[in-house]
């Protein structure tokens, strides 16, 4: 048996590229001598990669021991950001009269009980204010100064701090949909963890029914009438072992994950099972309390595939 040992640069995303210059990695194999085809299969069962821990943690790597978990499953749907209909006020003259001063624009943001016009009654000829009822930002106004009120709504007024979500629900997947199921709602790079707060039929005969969830939008993040997507929580998984879904690579057509030991990484043929958004499941392969490679693994990979391709040259 010889030992030969090829010293590799490592290709990586942006952050990587910049060290690049500056690190350098290690792969080892272990072979015999010859060609066969056992013999190939036995190399690649002693392959590994060696970085030591300071340029594993400037790359990007880390790690995380293997243990048991609790997936869940769930369903994708997909709907709108809606108004909280409690957020929401159209208001109006209490009495018929003429506006005599208007107090707030549109886009205005008033305080509760803001004073935003004043009509003057046609029976009393007394004059009162129309007040916000809560706290929020004038979305319309359909009053000036000289004009009668006659029933109108003068203003609409609405608060964003709190908005929902309106998932559609489509037959195939309603028997497993439930109200208080979590939902976890992602939209562009934010994402929140909520519950099914009710479910209604769709208006205009629509094939699909409306699950609700209500929001937090103090972060002003989910405006109303963007897109988002909804996992709802269907059903939870205990598993004996489960890694995050980076941590897995595919490898000379098996999936693998790289083993820690020491500063030797190992690639290690797993078979997989159930999975979730975030996470799988692990059948074998590994064992519970294995280091693994759970971030930027990818680089070992490309390692191990460059150096293949150079020794088989």
């Amino acid at each position: 048996m010889k030992r030969s040992t090829l010293t590799i640069t490592i290709l990586s995303s942006c952050r990587v590229a910049l060290l690049a210059s500056a690190l350098l990695i290690s792969f080892s194999v272990i072979s015999g001598e010859g060609d066969h085809d056992d013999e190939k299969k036995d190399e690649h069962r002693n392959e590994f990669v060696t970085m030591t821990q300071e340029m594993a943690a400037q790359v990007g790597v880390t790690t995380q021991a293997v243990s048991a978990g609790t997936l869940n499953i769930t369903k994708t749907v997909y709907g709108n950001v809606v108004t909280d209909p409690a957020s929401l006020s159209h208001i109006r003259a209490r009495f018929d009269g003429v506006v005599t001063r208007v107090n707030a624009n549109l886009g205005d943001k008033v305080k509760k009980g803001a004073a935003l016009a004043v009509v003057e009654s046609n029976e009393s000829l007394k004059s009162y204010s129309l007040t916000a009822p809560f706290a929020g930002t004038v979305i319309a106004r359909h009053a000036n100064e000289g004009e009668l009120s006659n029933g109108q709504v003068l203003f609409s007024l609405a608060n964003y701090d709190s908005v929902w979500a309106q998932l559609k629900v489509f037959p195939n997947q309603l028997r497993a949909v439930a109200e208080q199921q979590a939902v976890q709602l992602t939209l562009a790079d934010s994402t929140f963890d909520t519950v099914i707060s009710h479910i209604l039929p769709s208006p205009d005969e629509q094939p699909y029914v409306l699950a609700y969830a209500n929001i937090d939008n103090t972060s002003g993040h989910w405006p109303v009438g963007a897109a988002v997507l909804g996992n709802i929580t269907i059903d939870t998984l205990d598993v004996a072992m489960m890694l995050p879904k980076a941590a897995i690579q595919e490898y000379e057509g098996n999936n693998v994950v790289f083993v820690k030991k020491g500063d030797e990484y190992h690639p290690e043929p797993v078979s997989l099972g159930k999975q979730d958004a975030d996470n799988i499941e692990v059948l074998s392969g590994i064992a519970v309390s294995d280091v693994v490679v759970v971030n930027n693994s990818f680089l070992f990979k490309a390692d191990l595939e460059k150096s293949e391709a150079g020794h088989d040259h």
